[in-house]
């Protein structure tokens, strides 16, 4: 009996929650639904070619604020593409490193690794965006990038932390590292010194999502990007002062 009497409340309760269910509002049913996220990133460039990668937004706001380090003789990798943007005026010289063959605005032929090439206690802002990751021996080149800076120098140093490979097949740069704020820190402390870093992170579960899948910043709403929520560390930014 009590067996029956159990099968008959489940019967009924099961008719009721359904007529709920079609009862409530359209927009609490699909609270209620599991998303379905595509099966494949929209670009797996970052999004590079549709627009500005979201990533940049975070790592081009953190240099758009230290604005004021980016003077006198200034070292970026690749291009200068930054220098000239947030230095300007202030820059008096600005050089580029690289230590591939390749033709362009290179100035240095160095590496950043066993510091051969670069000249040392030379400038005052090392501008290193995205490159530690494709880096292995990482302590090896914070020490160079500590010691290529003049005292009082400034290296302005982003990295990744939640974002997909780099390009798995690329022999001329491999992508090894992820970072978190913490990693950051005491890899920076161990070379400059404890109190002459600043190290911050951005993100939020949406910009990663959106970065993760390809999608440009031009078409995430801003307001998904800020306040940074601490479980999603996409980009990790840092600000470390040679003293000596």
């Amino acid at each position: 009996l009590r067996w029956r009497l159990g099968s008959a409340y489940a019967a009924a309760w099961r008719r009721v929650s359904s007529l709920v269910e079609r009862a409530a509002p359209r927009s609490a049913r699909a609270e209620r639904a599991i998303p379905r996220l595509p099966p494949e990133p929209v670009h797996r460039r970052y999004g590079i070619a549709r627009g500005r990668p979201v990533d940049r937004v975070y790592i081009e706001g953190f240099l758009e604020r230290h604005a004021a380090d980016i003077r006198g003789r200034v070292l970026e990798i690749l291009d200068d593409t930054y220098t000239r943007r947030f230095g300007g005026a202030n820059v008096d010289r600005g050089d580029v490193l690289d230590n591939s063959e390749r033709p362009g605005g290179v100035t240095i032929r160095g590496d950043l690794v066993t510091g051969e090439g670069i000249p040392r206690a030379a400038f005052d802002c090392f501008i290193c965006t995205q490159t530690l990751s494709l880096i292995y021996e990482l302590h090896r080149a914070v020490a160079n990038a500590h010691d290529l800076l003049a005292p009082g120098g400034v290296l302005l140093l982003t990295v990744p932390g939640i974002s997909q490979q780099a390009d798995p097949d690329h022999e001329e740069f491999p992508d090894y590292w992820r970072f978190t704020k913490r990693s950051v820190q005491r890899l920076l402390t161990e070379a400059f010194g404890a109190g002459n870093v600043a190290v911050e992170a951005h993100g939020t579960v949406q910009a990663a999502g959106a970065f993760l899948y390809g999608l440009p910043a031009e078409h995430v709403d801003p307001a998904t990007l800020a306040p940074h929520d601490p479980d999603y560390e996409m980009v990790v930014c840092a600000r470390a002062v040679r003293v000596t």
